[in-house]
């Protein structure tokens, strides 16, 4: 049987129902005219969650292997993280903005616009996330602290939910569980997606600041120079 391109660059045709779009889309600007419109990572991350969440309710209704629960637990480690991050970049160009021409940020936020990439630990960004929202009067709602505690405990670099073996102790590999790990994956799921949406919350409200921002233009920079 003669195999079909899986990927293509161009837009295939003819174009079926069988092809999925990712990256750069179509978006119509300003001008009337096509653009690429790129994807985000809070796009991302509501894909990740949606992914856990059909991947849980299978589990459940068909009992398959519990192996499946790993990816659960992944692909909703992967939304929180991409989530966190999403809304900290935010944060910490917004309360950029509002420094006073010619002054350095607080420190705290720039060591945090620094490590932001580099940082895959959950506890260190929900952490992060505890010492910038409230610089703008926000408060986290639900348990996002106590979650993302509980989900670095299980995968404090992100490579244990991914692996059946990794790093130990002078660079052997070790099981990733060596112990049986007894989940309530319904309980997890309603508090991963409470987690989840609080974040969402949060970057609805930080998103309506820099909207605020975004309109005083110029004249902000002038009365704050």
């Amino acid at each position: 049987m003669t195999s079909r391109a899986v990927f293509s660059r161009s837009c295939p045709s003819p174009w079926t129902e069988d092809y999925a779009v990712l990256g750069g889309r179509p978006a119509a600007s300003s001008s009337g005219t096509a653009e690429p419109e790129l994807e985000t990572d809070a796009e991302l991350a509501f894909a990740f969650r949606t992914a856990a969440d059909v991947l849980a309710e299978h589990w459940r209704a068909d009992r398959v292997d519990d192996s499946l629960v790993l990816v659960v637990l992944y692909n909703y480690r992967h939304a929180l993280e991409l989530g966190l991050k999403v809304v900290l970049r935010a944060l910490v160009d917004s309360i950029t903005f509002e420094v006073v021409p010619g002054e350095a940020p607080p420190e705290t936020v720039e060591k945090v616009g620094k490590k932001l990439a580099y940082t895959h630990q959950l506890s260190i960004l929900s952490d992060y996330l505890v010492q910038l929202a409230p610089m703008f009067r926000m408060r986290l709602q639900g348990d996002v602290t106590a979650l993302c505690s509980e989900v670095h405990a299980l995968d404090p670099s992100g490579q244990a939910l991914r692996y059946s073996m990794v790093k130990g102790p002078g660079g052997t590999a070790v099981p990733a569980r060596p112990d049986p790990l007894y989940i309530n994956v319904p309980e997890f799921v309603r508090r991963a997606g409470e987690v989840c949406t609080a974040l969402d919350l949060l970057l609805d409200q930080i998103t309506n600041v820099q909207d605020w921002q975004v309109s005083l233009g110029p004249d902000h920079a002038r009365q704050r120079s």
